[in-house]
């Protein structure tokens, strides 16, 4: 990943979501093989953190769509990548990510990618309640 796509994440992130902590390219670097996107011509137009957490669990964070891309199947696409992404090179069986109530488009597209919300907690950092969304993906034996 090329410093200047990491800035565009850094960015989005800081400018889209509701975050406690501040992001920056450095930040992003650090962590760069965790971070899938779609980009055109240099321009970052959505991307996700996909991230183990477990030896059988990943996290998806961050879902974010640049405002002129969206509507476009965008999320789909990233939600879909990660879950192959999670299953393949992770080894996942349970992918999760957390959603702050009221985020009805994250909301719609978890649920279209069929996460079922498992629970919700009051975080005081932020002072929003979130929602835990969890699809499992192991395959009976």
């Amino acid at each position: 990943m090329k410093k200047e796509i990491a800035e565009q994440i850094s960015n989005l992130l800081n400018e889209e979501n509701q975050l406690v902590v501040n992001y920056t390219a450095n930040k992003i670097l650090e962590s760069k093989e965790n971070y899938i996107y779609e980009e055109e011509n240099g321009v970052v137009k959505g991307f996700l953190e996909c991230k183990k957490v477990q030896w059988y669990q990943t996290e998806v964070c961050h879902l974010t769509v640049k405002k002129d891309f969206r509507g476009k199947g965008l999320s789909t696409l990233l939600i879909n990548k990660a879950l192959d992404h999670s299953v393949t090179n992770l080894n996942a069986r349970i992918i999760q990510c957390t959603i702050r109530e009221g985020n009805e488009a994250s909301e719609g597209a978890f649920n279209k990618a069929e996460f079922v919300k498992v629970a919700s907690f009051y975080y005081p950092i932020s002072g929003n309640n979130v929602g835990v969304w969890q699809k499992v993906v192991s395959l009976r034996a």
